[in-house]
């Protein structure tokens, strides 16, 4: 076994020395795995806290030749400096079964699978839709104050249920990733979900081109699969 890490420039303060290089460079750790026809180069599944147990695979059997359902995106290649990173295309956003009022050209765009990254950023503009319709649905809700960069915030503390509509985010290839309660909100007490919470979506800064981000809260359950070797990403709901 041996591990490629990518030194920071600064020491860390969270008492790690590196970050595991999984990208699309030829001497990360994803490129040296070994494939196979029946095999995919890494997959993962995020934990939402301590109440659930991730893990992390190399050249592990396709999740559809293990009996698992699985639904695929295509993977997408852009231009240096990022042409090491994972980019699908996001082609849809539906909330509560409901597709955002925005259309198809105006919505699409690259969108970064991150797991360094938190909440998941859209377009500017697809983002206020997808606020605007969150908020009627949750017009019975006392309204909290915004947090940092989230601005759709909820009060649940006096709750004995919560009833939020799903978000599903839809890609190219035929994937799509449906998020339940706690991968849309942000809790302010992650071991209590009546306490403060957010919706964790947020706007894609101008800086960054319009591309979107999926953060790993809204990965949390699903094992993402990455089938270099094919050319695209996978999504297993409830994995972990």
């Amino acid at each position: 076994m041996f591990l490629c890490m990518e030194i920071m420039s600064e020491v860390p303060t969270d008492g790690t020395s590196g970050v595991l290089d999984l990208s699309r460079n030829h001497y990360s750790l994803a490129s040296r795995v070994l494939l196979s026809p029946d095999t995919v180069a890494f997959s993962y599944c995020l934990p939402r806290g301590s109440e659930s147990q991730g893990f992390l695979s190399f050249g592990t059997i396709r999740p559809e030749l293990a009996g698992r359902n699985v639904s695929y995106a295509t993977l997408h290649s852009r231009a240096p400096p990022r042409r090491n990173l994972y980019f699908l295309r996001l082609i849809g956003v539906s909330i509560g079964g409901l597709d955002l009022p925005i259309s198809a050209e105006a919505l699409a765009g690259d969108a970064l699978v991150e797991v360094q990254t938190t909440f998941t950023y859209l377009k500017p503009k697809v983002y206020e839709y997808l606020r605007g319709l969150f908020r009627l649905w949750m017009i019975s809700y006392k309204v909290a104050p915004s947090s940092g960069e989230l601005d759709t915030c909820y009060d649940f503390t006096d709750m004995d249920a919560i009833g939020v509509p799903s978000i599903t985010l839809s890609f190219e290839g035929g994937a799509s990733l449906e998020l339940g309660l706690e991968q849309m909100m942000y809790f302010s007490n992650p071991h209590n979900i009546f306490s403060v919470a957010c919706l964790a979506f947020a706007p894609a800064p101008a800086y960054g081109s319009g591309v979107s981000v999926i953060g790993s809260l809204a990965q949390a359950y699903t094992e993402v699969v990455y089938d270099l070797r094919g050319g695209k990403v996978g999504f297993v709901d409830n994995r972990c």
